[in-house]
């Protein structure tokens, strides 16, 4: 279901396409992502590849597309397309993903925005074993409304390029998975006061490396434990500057539970310690978790909850960084085999290392999905938004960086009707 709502830029995980080996993450099946024979896209195939491709169009209305107090609403049209390629073989996996995300906005067009993905991705096994390796490159924007997000008039373009590896060892009840994901990160301009103002002083390169290990209690519960490292490098801080390069550990332990019953959940909690190369910065240790959890009252009914916190990277000159806190609830139900019924309420808060800054954001919304037929579905979700934010910092005045409206302060209520066509 297309659901209007911010994007968090930290999360590029958001972004990957789904049905590439390499970046698939299964954590149960829900209402909504339950396979509909009658109403599921076959595909088609070729030679020993399953080709996917779809089409979405939508029109829509946001009340404030730009995310400050004051700022004009608009309607706009948005083209999505994609497709996926994806190996059949018995034995091994291989495939690729492009999409794309066009947005127009009839009243504020300086808000436009163009967004694609492509990604590829492997599976080779061992005995046993599995190894697994993916590329991703996403060409995106950095929406001035979304939690973290520098100050700007209009969104601000950036390219992600991932790699990642890991390796499965199976020894029985016991898998170790190691794991190492690079990520590139360039970034092009925001608008201050309608003059563009370079943010290439966020380019960066993230390097994870870390090691899971998973105790099989049954077939259906098991214990995890993660320990990884990352390590944030600025790769065009200005002269004079101090660089918000970084280091960090993190250690999580929990439980998986995937279980017939009506509860599935997965959680984990731990700390992480992130030290800073600059002076100015302090070590921060904090707290961290991630939580998910699926409860089925009924067949026809899914309630889905996430929980997580963390600590994020620097997206602004002369911060630290933020950690984010954010939740949210989801309940889908099945009205008809066909028509898919939607409610959602998240939460999201960033409290920010230096200076004080605080963000909170909070939505919900409703949306029913009408299944046609495998090749035909519509759309119709509504969403509202509040987001408020404190002053952002020593020597910044609330009102000039936003051509006089005010920082991190907007309501927002957004409708869109879809209509997807696919394969």
């Amino acid at each position: 279901m297309t659901w209007p709502a911010p994007a968090w830029a930290q999360y590029i995980s958001q972004f990957f396409p789904s049905g590439v080996p390499g970046y698939q993450d299964e954590t149960g099946v829900t209402v909504a992502s339950r396979l509909r024979a009658p109403y599921e896209p076959q595909g088609v195939h070729v030679g020993d590849f399953l080709v996917h491709a779809g089409l979405g169009e939508s029109l829509g209305y946001r009340s404030n597309v730009a995310g400050f107090a004051g700022a004009p609403g608009s309607w706009f049209a948005e083209t999505a397309p994609s497709a996926t390629i994806v190996s059949d073989w018995s034995r091994d996996q291989l495939g690729a993903a492009v999409t794309v995300d066009n947005t127009r906005y009839f009243s504020t067009p300086k808000q436009d925005t163009t967004d694609w993905t492509v990604a590829i991705g492997g599976g080779y096994t061992i005995g046993r074993e599995n190894l697994t390796a993916g590329y991703s490159h996403l060409s995106l924007h950095e929406l001035p409304n979304a939690i973290g997000s520098p100050l700007s008039q209009t969104p601000i373009p950036y390219t992600v390029d991932d790699a990642r590896l890991s390796y499965a060892f199976d020894q029985g009840r016991f898998k170790f998975i190691p794991r190492v994901d690079v990520q590139l990160y360039q970034y092009g301009d925001a608008t201050v006061l309608g003059v563009p103002i370079s943010q290439s002083f966020d380019n960066r390169v993230v390097a994870t490396a870390g090691v899971e290990t998973h105790y099989a209690l049954t077939d259906q519960h098991s214990l995890l434990f993660v320990a990884r490292g990352t390590e944030s490098r600025y790769t065009d801080t200005p002269a004079g500057q101090p660089t918000s390069n970084s280091q960090s550990i993190l250690a999580l332990g929990g439980i998986d539970y995937q279980a017939d019953g009506p509860w599935r959940y997965r959680l984990l909690v731990g700390v992480e310690r992130r030290g800073f190369d600059a002076a100015q910065y302090a070590t921060h240790t904090a707290p961290i978790a991630e939580a998910s959890v699926i409860w089925t009252p009924t067949g026809l009914t899914t309630v889905t909850g996430t929980l997580s916190r963390t600590i994020e990277d620097a997206t602004q000159l002369g911060t630290a960084g933020y950690t984010l806190t954010q939740g949210s609830v989801v309940v889908d139900h099945e009205y008809l085999r066909n028509v898919l019924l939607q409610a959602k309420g998240s939460l999201q808060a960033a409290d920010y290392l230096q200076g004080g800054t605080t963000q909170t954001s909070y939505s919900f919304g409703a949306g029913a999905q009408w299944l046609l037929n495998q090749h035909l579905r519509v759309a119709l979700t509504y969403s509202f938004t509040q987001q408020t934010g404190s002053r952002p910092g020593p020597g910044v005045p609330l009102a000039a960086a936003r051509g006089g409206y005010s920082y991190g302060n907007y309501n927002q209520n957004a409708l869109l009707l879809t209509v997807r066509v696919a394969l």
